[in-house]
């Protein structure tokens, strides 16, 4: 049977941080011990708490377990390896590095301990217990967390290189764009002069960061190198220079340019916005001027289609919420659910054009639908279910009720819409015939049913939306063509 000394070695006992048997053991969250001291030491230098041994990361500062087991075996352990034959067997499990003359210079003269920090403020070699002591508000570092702040550094400035060069390039569009708007000789002139200013700028910056970038790599290789060294403390002597931050530009607030380009980008394009809205309302106008409609068949509503709780007048051009059931029949061309009715008259091919007054109204529904569409329970009025609509809802939001609603932005409030079909082409498109203007098109379909315009005036809404649609006549102007 295996005696206990063989069974306990000094890796089971030793403090990863200090590479010392146990003093005060205590356990992280994730399960791995540390002298209290170490570990309190290592989670005060660094901005995250994280274990040192399998680098779990934790929020916020955890609470440390006392690790009774561990202490008692650490002590039953320094006991058993105080004779010199235990002590012999536990050396062999040492790594050994070459004999040195300076051995005293290793332990701290004041507490005996390891010489295990570097003390930035008063540069100078320092243990645990220094730390915690005499130089508990100093600066003290460890070789990886220098290392990690250098590739930070390095990752730092070749994001700002990348961004200054990125600039440069934003900036000679922008110049470009401005030029093709302005006439101006001088202000030519003066542009490309600011152009060339700025890239000679970015040119100095650019060998600026470079010669940094070159020495932070150097300096990274250095600590790289000295992270495999045995002398340890030659690493922390070392560190006087190596950890102390290199001179380098503080790169946060540097641009080139940036915030002139950005506007002038954004200028020109509103530019050319408001001359695309300026062509398009033109354009709208003359439609809406020429248009002498192709024979329509005068637009009447049909009431066999219509939902019961709609009121449809004798003449079959207005319908508006009834406020209660009328008893009709359930045939199936009725909508049951949906408060929709649709034109008596239907068409497969042509161009055809009607007008809609919807003065006083709130909420309302317009368009076409094919012959064969849904009409009994919920209906989802959108392309691919067979209708082609703009809608109104709470009194100000338009939409386009296509595969994926588009909010409309109209300048002005329609008091007549004008809904024009083009049967071979595959287009639905509305206007506000007031105001002159295109508000939504549908574009790309392929027709092949029979189309019957659609009509939804909505609930009465408590007496703000009890006015009815009107289906308008149109006053033709002879000899005008139609041009859409």
């Amino acid at each position: 049977m295996a005696s206990p000394s063989t069974l306990l070695s000094a890796e089971h006992f030793t403090c990863s941080l200090c590479l010392e048997v146990f003093n005060n053991p205590v356990s992280t969250p994730c399960g791995h011990s540390f002298c209290v001291a170490c570990i309190s030491s290592f989670w005060a230098q660094g901005d995250h708490c994280l274990c040192p041994k399998c680098e779990k990361s934790f929020l916020g500062r955890p609470e440390l377990c006392d690790n009774t087991f561990a202490r008692d075996m650490a002590e039953q352990f320094k006991r058993m390896t105080a004779s010199g034959s235990d002590r012999v067997a536990t050396l062999k499990r040492h790594k050994l590095v070459d004999p040195i003359s300076d051995l005293e210079d290793r332990i701290c003269k004041k507490h005996e301990r390891s010489l295990e920090l570097f003390c930035r403020n008063d540069q100078v070699c320092v243990c645990v217990l220094c730390y915690e002591t005499d130089h508990k508000t100093h600066n003290t570092t460890k070789l990886r967390k220098t290392e990690a702040e250098v590739q930070q550094m390095i990752q730092d400035r070749v994001k700002k290189l990348e961004e200054i060069k990125e600039s440069v390039k934003l900036s000679k569009v922008s110049l470009r764009v401005v030029l093709i708007y302005t006439k101006s000789e001088y202000v030519m002139f003066k542009l490309e002069e600011k152009q060339r200013i700025a890239e000679r700028r970015a040119e100095g910056l650019i060998k600026e960061l470079e010669k940094e970038i070159i020495e932070l790599q150097r300096r990274n290789t250095e600590l790289d190198q000295l992270s495999n060294t045995e002398d340890y403390i030659h690493v922390l002597q070392r560190c006087s220079s190596l950890c102390t931050p290199p001179h380098t530009m503080d790169w946060s607030e540097i641009t080139v340019y940036a915030d002139l380009c950005i506007s002038t980008i954004r200028a020109a394009v509103t530019t050319i916005e408001n001359h695309l809205n300026t062509l398009e309302h033109k354009l709208s106008e003359r439609v809406l001027t020429h248009v002498c409609i192709f024979p329509t068949g005068d637009v009447t509503l049909d009431p066999w289609t219509a939902n019961p709780w709609l009121d449809v007048s004798a003449d079959g051009k207005q319908v508006k919420d009834g406020d209660k059931q009328q008893c009709f029949p359930d045939n199936p061309e009725r909508f049951d659910t949906a408060p929709c009715v649709l034109g008596k008259e239907g068409f497969s091919s042509g161009r055809h054009y009607w007008e809609v007054e919807v003065v006083g109204k709130t909420a309302w529904d317009l368009g076409v639908a094919r012959v064969s569409v849904k009409r009994k329970g919920v209906v989802r009025l959108s392309p691919e279910d067979g209708f082609w609509t703009v809608c109104l809802r709470r009194g100000n939001e338009y939409r386009a009720c296509d595969e994926q609603a588009v909010l409309l932005h109209l300048h002005e409030k329609p008091r007549k819409l004008g809904v024009y079909v083009d049967c071979e082409e595959g287009q639905v498109s509305f206007y506000n015939v007031d105001a002159r203007s295109h508000i939504y098109t549908f574009s790309g379909y392929n027709f092949t049913e029979k189309l019957l315009p659609l009509f939804n005036p909505d609930m009465n809404d408590d007496g703000n939306n009890r006015a009815p649609l009107v289906i308008s006549l149109i006053n033709h102007k002879g000899g005008d063509e139609f041009i859409l």
